[in-house]
């Protein structure tokens, strides 16, 4: 599996911020599998308000809790060259009961994930163990 960051604020994030983040990529892609290992594809997954928490254009927001920091991630899953993907085009550190993300987010919704693909910033590959 693939993460790719897009937003270059991540690079400025400090060390456990970003590990953060990644853990919750990693989290979020761990959840997709599951469905796809009982045959259910990314496109036909519904009713997991964390998986799929809102949609903005062919993104969707994943909202998780990961070092005691409320992260909103927008991203988009796709399979490059039969790998995995998942796109990282934004993300949010929420704070008490601020939505100040979702605008931020809404300006995004014309983007296409192939695009900002191209565009990411920072690449990493990660191989998890086969589930059983």
């Amino acid at each position: 599996m693939n993460i790719c960051i897009s937003t270059k604020q991540y690079v400025k994030e400090s060390r456990d911020t970003q590990r953060a983040i990644l853990a919750a990529v990693i989290e979020l892609y761990r959840r997709i599998r599951l469905y796809e290992e009982q045959n259910v594809s990314f496109a036909k997954i519904f009713n997991d308000d964390q998986v799929k928490y809102d949609q903005h254009g062919d993104f969707y927001t994943f909202k998780c809790q990961k070092n005691h920091l409320q992260l909103r991630i927008l991203y988009a899953y796709l399979v490059i060259d039969g790998e995995p993907t998942i796109v990282v085009a934004d993300y949010f550190i929420k704070k008490k009961n601020n939505k100040d993300y979702i605008r931020r987010f809404e300006a995004l919704n014309r983007a296409e994930p192939m695009s900002i693909y191209r565009q990411s910033y920072y690449m990493e590959s990660v191989k998890l163990a086969k589930a059983s």
